[in-house]
């Protein structure tokens, strides 16, 4: 029985390929973004946090 990558030719093949690079830059974008966005967020001053708590013993 042969797979579904054995019948595809060489240019499906690297359509293929091509479509999966850009699919998974498209993500690594997005997640590029979103990972810079919450550095941004803990880069803050402890300040705009809230108010902390203190440990005195």
């Amino acid at each position: 029985m042969n797979s579904e990558w054995e019948t595809m030719t060489i240019d499906e093949l690297f359509k293929l390929r091509e479509l999966m690079q850009d699919v998974l830059s498209l993500k690594l974008k997005a997640k590029k973004a979103e990972l810079e966005r919450r550095l941004q967020i803990l880069n803050q001053p402890s300040s705009d946090v809230g108010p902390t708590k203190s440990h005195n013993p």
